[in-house]
């Protein structure tokens, strides 16, 4: 679960973002990487629906929670599907 940094960091953001932020938290919680792409796109698909979008410092809470726990080698690769996906949205 998220640390008290990000319940700080949060106090400004929609409720509805945070809402889906942590169920995003709670599916990839345990997850090895190849899932957690689905879940991401998943979570951009509800924030969508609800004309929501997060923002470049919500992007990086988002990641600096979901990668918290990975090793050098899954950041590294988490790194190279973020860019991916970065460049898919362009």
């Amino acid at each position: 679960m998220p640390d008290a940094s990000f319940h700080n960091k949060s106090r400004n953001i929609d409720p509805r973002k945070i809402a889906i932020l942590m169920e995003l938290v709670k599916e990839a919680e345990g997850k090895p990487m190849e899932q957690l792409l689905p879940l991401i796109m998943s979570t951009n698909k509800k924030l969508q629906d609800q004309n929501l979008t997060f923002t470049k410092d919500e992007n990086e809470m988002m990641i600096d929670i979901l990668t918290r726990n990975m090793t050098g080698k899954q950041k590294k690769q988490f790194e190279m599907i973020k860019a991916m996906m970065l460049n898919l949205n362009r």
